[in-house]
């Protein structure tokens, strides 16, 4: 018989529900599998309510194999990155690291992969290594945003959808990019350009080469606001504010960044076409202020929790958006993103679509 969450010892602690499993209940990294298996039903449905849970005392999840062995316990259905915009390092099957944005960036609070019609349901993050200073896992409720989001620009920005334009440099132009520096070998694992055309026409998605080593990729047009297909809640999801200039300065300004802020500025006035943006799908770009209300409604709902080696945090990705604070020190976050299996199914291998 599956235990429920509601019958774990659940506190609340820095606002974040945790369930902190007794040391001798998965001293093994078997028994940890265990453990989570007879309560995946439990954890999903905390998930689907509240959509966030810290689980820990978990001590032999020290490892990406560890980590990829338990939490495919409760989400199954782990998929690749192939299309994301951040920086990371694949380590163990579909085990990959956070984000490797330098310590002294913050990242804002966003939902992954929101910019794509399949975002991954759930997200997954094991501490390997907690930093010496900052480095909080940030979080915030989505449905709350959506209550908070000003009516217009909720009206603007769902009328006609999103859609995401990239400009994608090549490794060894990628430096001349303001902003998060990820080439487009990265961004779809090949140095192949012909497999970048077929992999994004195969996902509803636009390349357009612009010389040698650039290519400007449109992904699809996605709604502003969507329906969570379990509970059938309505939530804030897209990223409007994070591939804004205006939002990408504000962001840099507040962590005191003040050379990326000023790169930025820069490219704003003197090579546009190197910087990502957010537009409508009609063709227009989102207006600056609808995207830096949105950053300030995001900004309020930020809560933060500091995570201890091997505690894992398990995200519901529509209800709970992520980020983190800057940090300093040897800070190691691992991720997994996983789909419904339903989705996989329908996706095929489980690929970003």
């Amino acid at each position: 018989m599956t235990t429920r969450v509601s019958d774990l010892p659940i506190t609340v602690e820095d606002g974040l529900a945790t369930w902190t499993v007794e040391p001798a209940a998965a001293a093994t990294t078997e028994q940890a599998r265990e453990l989570v298996k007879e309560n995946a039903g439990a954890v999903l449905d905390h998930l689907h309510r509240d959509g966030a849970l810290r689980v820990r005392g978990l001590r032999s999840v020290r490892a990406a194999k560890d980590f990829n062995a338990v939490v495919a316990e409760v989400l199954p259905a782990l998929r690749d990155y192939v299309g994301g915009t951040s920086p990371r390092e694949q380590v163990h099957g579909k085990i990959m690291t956070a984000t490797y944005v330098p310590p002294d960036w913050s990242i804002i609070l966003h939902q992954e992969m929101a910019y794509t019609r399949t975002l991954p349901a759930y997200l997954a993050f094991s501490c390997e290594r907690p930093a010496d200073h900052g480095g909080l896992s940030t979080w915030g409720d989505m449905r709350a945003a959506l209550d908070r989001v000003d009516r217009g620009v909720r009206e603007r920005l769902d009328r006609h959808g999103l859609r995401l334009g990239r400009t994608l440099l090549s490794p060894e132009t990628v430096h001349l990019k303001p902003g998060v520096k990820k080439p487009w070998t990265e961004v779809f694992g090949t140095t192949d350009r012909a497999e970048v055309d077929r992999v994004a026409a195969e996902r509803g998605w636009e390349t357009e080469w612009i010389r040698d080593d650039a290519v400007r990729l449109y992904q699809e047009v996605v709604p502003a606001v969507r329906e969570h297909p379990v509970t059938g809640v309505s939530v804030w999801c897209n990223q409007a504010h994070f591939f804004n200039p205006s939002c990408m300065m504000r962001w840099a300004a507040e962590d005191g960044r003040e050379p990326e802020r000023a790169e930025q500025e820069r490219a704003a006035r003197e090579n546009p076409e190197l910087l990502d943006r957010m537009y409508l799908g009609n063709g227009d770009p989102v207006g600056d202020d609808d995207a830096l209300h949105v950053y300030r409604v995001l900004r309020e709902l930020e809560r933060g929790v500091a995570l201890q080696a091997t505690d894992l945090l398990l995200i519901d990705n529509l209800l709970v958006a992520h980020g983190r604070t800057a940090f300093q020190g040897e800070r190691r976050i691992l991720v997994a993103l996983a789909d419904r299996p339903e989705q996989t199914a329908r996706n095929g291998q489980g690929e970003a679509q």
